[in-house]
């Protein structure tokens, strides 16, 4: 009886030693992320004693909220954001170091070379990519066929896209050859520079310390983009619409081709099963190909416990697994891995393949100043746009350009 006495209460000391040693971590996630993140915790802690809570953040708040909070010492043990703003947090100090767990996963080559750009901050890795995203082209394939095109090959240069666009669009008034998101900075950066970085330039330097807007390939794909618009080919809402007035233009079957991201081809079989359409990568002006990176990344805030920490970097290897990774595509569109893509990709339509081959060439611009300089309605990038291709004056939508830039910058730089 003794003996049973005690195995019991061994066990219930265990018990509650297992128990006592459980950490649980929070994580803010943005809220266009929060139904995926909240899936991967649930199936972590379904597995594991220790757990994962998710707080979703409304995507615009998030970064305020989040600055906000570790200036206040009220900070989540981590975070899901998207990767334009990890310059700014890791400059500020605000994260955890994981280089070494970065640099010593066996499948970090793999990882999107982007998102990993812009969690390094001298020399130093603040972040693992959670839910990427690549910006790419869509193209109807009947309206290829019908304006004489091969809709077995994609433009291969922006100067291709004009060509082909005037051609879409002399079928008839109503049909235009060529849709993008022109009055949202945020839409811009993610299908309008690729066009740049295809051509091997940039608005900023590799640095992001330095404003670098007068390129010829600025100049030559605005050239192709004020052709476009002069002859009409351009979809009229272009100038005014947004990302859902884009898909809606595509998906009536009325614009040949479309600026877009990788969501594009889940989104286009699943709603808009009788649109008939292809996808590439973003080509240059006069040829090579880039994308934007977009997507989430996932940081550590500084100061975390290492009990905490490793909670963390746990749920980073867990939703590496090929399983996650698997349930990450369904849900969202792209896994995190590139080595996993057509393990991941395979119960699903392979044009996904076309978005997530060019992720390892796609970029994301590493700037201090994302919002000022990219997404701000007034700011120096979106009256760049609308003055080089909208307006009159070509040379001194540039120069301003280059000048508000350089102001921002001289300012706002760690």
């Amino acid at each position: 009886m003794y003996g049973l006495k005690t195995t019991i209460a061994a066990v219930a000391l265990l018990a509650s030693t297992c128990l006592a040693s459980a950490e649980e971590i929070t994580l803010w996630v943005r809220t266009s992320s929060g139904a995926v993140l909240q899936g991967l915790a649930e199936k972590y802690n379904a597995a594991h004693s220790d757990k994962v809570n998710v707080t979703q953040i409304t995507a615009e708040q998030m970064v305020p909220k989040l600055g906000a909070a570790i200036a206040g010492g009220a900070a989540p043990d981590g975070a899901v954001l998207d990767l334009i703003y990890l310059p700014t947090f890791a400059a500020n100090d605000s994260l955890e170091d994981i280089s070494d767990f970065v640099k010593g996963l066996p499948y970090a080559a793999a990882l999107s070379p982007s998102h990993i750009r812009l969690a390094t901050y001298d020399g130093k890795v603040y972040g693992v990519p959670a839910l990427p995203d690549a910006s790419i082209i869509a193209y109807n394939t009947d309206l290829f066929t019908k304006a004489g095109l091969d809709s077995d090959k994609a433009p291969a240069s922006l100067e291709e896209i004009a060509a082909d666009a005037k051609k879409i669009h002399a079928l008839d008034k109503e049909t235009y050859g060529f849709y993008f998101v022109a009055n949202s900075g945020s839409w811009l950066i993610y299908d309008f520079l690729p066009h740049l970085w295809g051509a091997g330039a940039d608005v900023l330097s590799d640095d992001g310390r330095a404003a670098t807007v007068d390129t010829p390939a600025l100049r030559d794909t605005v050239a192709a983009y004020r052709d476009m618009w002069k002859s009409g080919a351009i979809h009229p809402t272009s100038r005014s619409g947004n990302g859902n007035n884009a898909v809606e233009a595509f998906a009536s079957g009325k614009v040949g081709i479309l600026m877009t991201g990788s969501y594009i081809v889940n989104l286009l079989t699943s709603k808009y099963p009788d649109v008939k359409f292809a996808v590439a990568p973003i080509p240059g002006p006069k040829g090579g190909a880039s994308s934007f990176a977009g997507g989430d990344t996932l940081a550590l805030i500084k100061g975390l416990s290492e009990e905490k920490k490793k909670v963390a970097l746990d749920f980073v290897k867990f939703y590496m697994e090929p399983e996650q990774q698997v349930y990450i595509t369904q849900e969202s569109g792209m896994p995190s891995r590139t080595d996993l893509a057509k393990e991941a990709y395979a119960k699903f339509d392979q044009r996904n393949l076309i978005a997530y081959d060019i992720l390892a060439k796609a970029r994301t611009p590493y700037t201090f100043s994302s919002d000022e300089l990219f997404v701000s309605r007034t700011g120096p990038f979106l009256n760049l746009i609308q003055g080089t291709i909208f307006g009159d004056d070509v040379d001194e939508s540039i120069k301003k350009a280059q000048d508000d830039f350089t102001k921002i910058l001289d300012r706002t730089n760690p």
